[in-house]
């Protein structure tokens, strides 16, 4: 009866035993499976492509379109082609702080940006970027800014932002600011930021630091803010000037190269050379997208 007993009590201690070492093992296992799968969930969303669009004027009169022109109503093509399709629009900060490890990016982010500080973007992409909960970058020129406030009759046709109407843009929370210089707006001898043929590297440095901290105390001054992204005009880029923009402060910058962008978390090496894909009448919103939107 007692060999029994103990034999019973045996078996189940041993079973117990077996039990816990099966739910060890299972537990380890899946620790070892969620560890080599987390890798791989990292790498995946260790980069991302973003696209980025420029547009510059925005008139409903047809016979002005072409290269730098379009139509409201091309734009709200866009847009809702842009929305139908999953995009998201972002700001240039936020390609910032995803670089920077301090924000994430939805999974289809896209960039809309207009050059030149155009009157016609406040009256009509405002209006189209509020109706598709969008966002924009609008590149202002100081100098042009300043020259706006002394015009008595401004035109959506030729005329720039002055200081209230880039306040009015901000405010209304769908804006961003870019420095697109104070005046360097110009394919004159020095051809927008680019060092002159002529120029000492020292010279070069002293002109481009005072027309840039002019532009970023105008608007300190007026806006009451400063931007940290700098858009070259033109798109003309050089290294001296690439010094220059890093001297500065600036985290990310702006040119014209119809290229994709590839960013990488922890570098922030491609902010500085964002490539953008200019917006012509001429193709339709399909094709334009197509071009545009490929990685």
């Amino acid at each position: 009866m007692k060999e029994s007993r103990s034999l019973m009590i045996m078996t189940i201690i041993l079973s117990v035993a077996a039990l816990v070492i099966g739910m060890i093992i299972r537990s380890r296992t899946d620790n070892r499976s969620e560890a080599a799968a987390a890798p791989a969930a990292k790498e995946f969303r260790n980069y991302i492509n973003v696209p980025i669009i420029m547009y510059h004027s925005v008139l409903p009169d047809a016979s002005k379109q072409g290269d730098y022109v379009v139509t409201p109503s091309q734009l709200e093509g866009d847009l809702a082609y842009l929305k139908e399709n999953g995009y998201k629009a972002v700001t240039l900060d936020s390609l910032i702080g995803y670089c920077e490890f301090k924000n994430e990016l939805p999974e289809k982010p896209v960039v809309i940006t207009f050059d030149d500080g155009q009157l016609n973007n406040l009256i009509y992409a405002l209006p189209l970027l509020e109706r598709y909960d969008f966002c924009a970058a609008f590149s202002v020129v100081g100098r042009y800014m300043e020259a706006a406030c002394e015009d008595a009759e401004p035109s959506p046709v030729y005329s720039y932002l002055d200081v209230d109407d880039v306040k009015q843009l901000l405010e209304s929370g769908r804006a961003e600011l870019v420095n697109h210089s104070y005046d360097l707006h110009s394919l004159a001898e020095r051809r927008g930021a680019l060092q002159k043929s002529n120029e000492s590297y020292k010279d070069y440095q002293r002109a481009m630091l005072n027309d840039t901290s002019t532009a970023q105390r105008l608007f300190k001054e007026k806006l009451g803010t400063q931007p940290q992204v700098y858009a070259y005009p033109y798109g003309l880029v050089c290294e001296a000037g690439k010094n220059v923009i890093n001297m500065l402060g600036f985290k990310a910058a702006l040119d014209c190269q119809e290229k994709p962008n590839h960013l990488v978390r922890g570098s922030t090496s491609a902010l500085f050379e964002l490539h953008r894909y200019n917006r012509p009448a001429e193709l339709s919103t399909e094709e334009f997208m197509r071009r545009a939107l490929a990685e």
